[in-house]
């Protein structure tokens, strides 16, 4: 499995610690981190395991256009989203690393590791941007919607409608806002 990671970055000073909790081997990953910024002068914030991009969008809230932007540049394997608040869940690869279904999704806990969302209930207002993986084919040309805090509700969705497989991992593979 080959896992594109996308992270919309309006928090640079927390990208070192989302780089060390990719627990991933380096041939199964690529993270892509766009920066809702037009220039980044502290470059030593950047980790060296992702490519960096800069992508201003005034319309764009919560880090949906730089998605959007990261989307674009994929052309096969999975899409993450994890945001630049959240680290990466220790046991996610080893979960879904296997996997061959379109659409995967998960149980999202808070950091102190109370269930946020259960992750079987794929709409508006139950799946977050970071408790679910889905292939780029499925994806096609979904878009997040750039100035709607639920876009990712709506993403989601989408996407899961579309998929042909889908498969749901009743475990806590993702917490929410982890690094605030």
């Amino acid at each position: 499995m080959i896992l594109n990671i996308i992270t919309p970055c309006s928090r640079p000073n927390n990208l070192h610690e989302i780089s060390k909790s990719i627990n991933i081997p380096k041939e199964n990953y690529r993270w892509i981190v766009v920066f809702d910024l037009d220039y980044l002068e502290n470059k030593s914030l950047i980790p060296n395991n992702c490519e960096y991009y800069f992508h201003k969008n005034t319309n764009s809230v919560y880090g949906h256009a730089q998605r959007n932007f990261a989307i674009d540049l994929i052309k096969e394997g999975y899409v993450y989203f994890n945001d630049d608040d959240t680290v990466i869940h220790q046991d996610l690869f080893e979960n879904i690393k296997s996997l061959t279904e379109d659409f995967i999704h998960f149980s999202q806990s808070d950091k102190y590791g109370n269930i946020r969302l259960k992750g079987d209930n794929v709409n508006v207002g139950h799946i977050d941007s970071h408790n679910f993986i889905v292939s780029k084919q499925c994806i096609g040309d979904s878009k997040f919607i750039i100035n709607k805090y639920e876009a990712d509700g709506y993403f989601a969705n989408e996407c899961f409608q579309k998929a042909n497989t889908k498969k749901f991992i009743n475990k806590i593979l993702s917490v929410y806002n982890h690094l605030r």
